[in-house]
């Protein structure tokens, strides 16, 4: 854990980076560079392990907080995909329900480049020799998908 023979109470930290990501918007950045600073010097692995258990426990807070809105919603969301007659509309509340289960990651957008994908495939050229000596080529696209 900490170096110098201190052990420090693990749920007092992680309380502690909760207000730091609450109270003073902290990136994870400088979630981890508390966490390596004095008086903790914890290691790279351990400092992500407390983060992400931070993380874990702000999403348990809010849904503490939020949970009657968040089962308002949740039933709104279920009488519109009962109910409508257009599959666009059931589509998109299906999707919206996912997203609010957690069952639905977003799609990350890199801004850096305008909004568009940065890896878009790979086209590979494979070479071979036959037994007379001539060489044969074909090709194959491996894309990000």
């Amino acid at each position: 854990m900490a170096q110098n023979n201190v052990e420090y109470d693990r749920d007092k930290i992680i309380m502690a980076l909760v207000k730091m990501r609450i109270d003073k918007f902290a990136t994870t950045k400088t979630m981890l560079e508390f966490l390596q600073d004095k008086p903790f010097k914890y290691k790279d692995s351990y400092a992500y392990e407390l983060i992400r258990e931070a993380k874990k426990k702000i999403v348990e807070i809010f849904k503490e907080e939020h949970s009657e809105e968040f089962e308002t919603y949740r039933a709104r969301l279920e009488e519109i995909i009962e109910t409508t007659k257009s599959e666009k509309v059931r589509l998109d509340s299906i999707k919206e329900m996912n997203k609010l289960l957690g069952l639905y990651k977003p799609t990350k957008v890199d801004i850096t480049s305008g909004g568009e994908k940065l890896f878009t495939g790979i086209d590979i050229k494979i070479i071979t020799n036959d037994d007379k000596g001539s060489t044969q080529s074909s090709e194959e696209k491996v894309h990000n998908s």
